[in-house]
């Protein structure tokens, strides 16, 4: 028998669609040097916001469209990229902030936002019963698919 999706499943296959968008739209506007640069809170010129955060930002972008699509498709996986995201936020801000190439009010900002919005993910996705039950049961539907294909 076939799990009904979560509904914040159902709301995240938009939210990560049309963040995704907006990421890439962020991008173009700031090559196009529109509306203000904004990292962390923190008004940065348009250079440093192409320098530093639109490679994060593209990336993000990329990831969201997978989590998006994995949603909608039902793929199991697709909950692993969410955590991923915030995990390379972290892992980023601290790789700047330790080369200096950030504030550190900037870097401390989006740790904090990384944390607790990854914990909240984690809790949603890994331990929240329904939700645990309707990634597993795509799992087992994944399994005997991925053990009948030739490599």
């Amino acid at each position: 028998m076939a799990r009904k999706v979560p509904f914040l499943i159902r709301v995240f296959i938009w939210l990560a669609t049309l963040a995704s968008a907006g990421m890439f739209l962020s991008i173009l506007l700031a090559i196009l040097d529109i509306g203000p640069h904004i990292m962390g809170g923190e008004r940065v010129t348009r250079s440093e916001w192409l320098h530093i955060a639109a490679p994060i930002v593209a990336v993000i972008g990329i990831l969201m469209a997978f989590i998006a699509n994995g949603f909608a498709t039902q793929k199991y996986w697709s909950r692993h990229l969410v955590i991923a995201i915030f995990v390379l936020i972290i892992v980023y801000a601290t790789t700047l902030g330790a080369l200096n190439l950030i504030h550190h009010a900037i870097m401390w900002r989006a740790i904090i936002n990384a944390s607790v919005f990854g914990g909240a993910s984690v809790w949603y996705f890994y331990f929240k019963p329904n939700v645990v039950a309707y990634f597993r049961e795509l799992k087992k539907r994944a399994l005997p698919i991925m053990l009948t294909r030739r490599v």
